[in-house]
């Protein structure tokens, strides 16, 4: 049955979008799934961090069901129903896109919302839309090419063309690319490390950068001084420098 399956250990949330005989496209009731798995663990402060893959070893996500979509339009347009791909970039919870094949259209839409993109070598991206007649959405036209540079991203959008994860990897798209079968395995690598931190440090980290895409510099300096004189006087940072002092592993709340 095509569904988003969660699992959990030691404060990392895997999601799997799990739809493999359809190379996990997504469904209505996959992304409503998302956005509920998501929201979760969000709101869990014992979640440290999240990632995301697809079933199998041939796709992340192949993007919306286009039977589906073509039988219920008003649904597959509708911003508030497509939420649940953009969440990623909103949450303050670091989230991993653990690409294990390839992904296209509503599959790139939430590699790019990740803060982090693991890919296999078999990995690779493409945005249709052009080809279809729509729109490239979904942080397509206003985050990719903060992520790229723009003349790439603005190739991508109009020729349509894969993008194979060795391009994404020189382009810096990809925070990784490691051998067939081992997105997952490397990327709760990273989760762990991230994990071993201080949450309310992370969390601000990731609040500061996107401070900065949307505002600019001068705004996230103002947050860089505001946000570290409140952490510096909360436990994590007593523990933190105490820990480094008495040269032993911080035990973070």
């Amino acid at each position: 049955m095509a569904n988003i399956t969660q699992s959990v250990d030691g404060g990392i949330v895997v999601l799997t979008i799990d739809n493999e005989g359809k190379r996990n496209a997504f469904t209505h009731a996959m992304t409503a799934e998302l956005g509920r798995r998501l929201m979760a663990a969000e709101s869990d402060p014992a979640v440290k961090c999240v990632v995301i893959t697809g079933r199998g070893e041939v796709a992340f996500s192949s993007g919306h069901d286009l039977r589906e979509m073509l039988a219920d339009r008003d649904n597959a347009s509708d911003a508030a129903l497509n939420e649940p791909f953009l969440m990623p970039a909103t949450m303050t919870t670091p989230t991993i896109a653990a690409i294990n094949g390839f992904a296209f259209a509503a599959g790139f839409i939430l590699a790019i919302s990740c803060d982090f993109r693991i890919c296999s070598i078999n990995a690779s991206f493409a945005a249709p839309g052009a080809r279809i007649g729509l729109l490239p959405i979904g942080g397509q036209l206003s985050r990719l090419p903060a992520l790229m540079p723009r003349a790439i991203a603005h190739d991508l959008l109009i020729t349509c063309r894969e993008m194979k994860a060795d391009e994404a990897g020189r382009l810096g798209f990809a925070n990784r690319v490691v051998p067939a079968g081992q997105a997952l395995a490397a990327s709760l690598e990273m989760a762990s490390s991230i994990a071993r931190n201080s949450t309310s440090v992370v969390r601000a980290i990731k609040s500061g950068l996107e401070i900065y895409e949307q505002n600019g510099g001068i705004a996230a300096k103002t947050y860089e001084w505001d946000a570290g004189n409140r952490l510096q006087k909360e436990p994590d940072a007593e523990e933190g420098m105490r820990a480094f002092l008495e040269k032993r592993t911080p035990q973070f709340l």
